[in-house]
């Protein structure tokens, strides 16, 4: 498998090129309003953790290009699917530790085991199976919605 090959749009049974390209930009425009009635409300984005960034908005695409899209495919190609699945998805968790300043330490080992040891493995076997990072963006996309709202639920007063 080359980068090129993992990066290219494929049908997925039903979900083709045209369906993904689109549920990805309703994604991405979900998570710019909710993103944007937050920072309205709090002056921050994702649970009132960070500063308005406007590249916070493409993590999901960055993160899987980067990890699955070449880290992942360059370890397949010189080491055993297993070790190159296990490496990225390590690697994935540690650039996690971005976030020290955002969150306290038990929530940044929180994010880091997650992302390092499900997460990522969870998303790297899903382009193995479908041959493209695509539906690995979408869900990357997905479990940041859900965990920022899960985060705007902690992060309200209570009365």
């Amino acid at each position: 498998m080359t980068i090129s090959q993992i990066l290219s749009f494929k049908s997925i049974g039903f979900f083709n090129p045209a369906m993904q390209i689109l549920t990805i930009c309703v994604l991405f425009t979900v998570t710019i309003l909710i993103q944007y009635k937050e920072y309205k409300t709090t002056g921050k984005t994702w649970g009132g953790r960070y500063p308005l960034k406007t590249s916070s908005f493409f993590v999901a695409i960055y993160e899987e290009v980067i990890f699955r899209g070449v880290i992942l495919v360059g370890l397949m190609n010189m080491y055993s699917l297993v070790t190159a699945v296990i490496v990225s998805s390590l690697l994935f968790g540690l650039w996690h530790l971005k976030n020290i300043f955002y969150f306290s330490n038990k929530e940044l080992w929180y994010q880091i085991l997650y992302t390092g040891l499900i997460f990522g493995p969870a998303v790297a076997i899903l382009t193995i199976l479908t041959g493209t990072i695509w539906l690995a963006v979408i869900v990357h996309f997905l479990n940041n919605l859900l965990a920022s709202s899960t985060l705007l639920k902690l992060n309200k007063p209570r009365a």
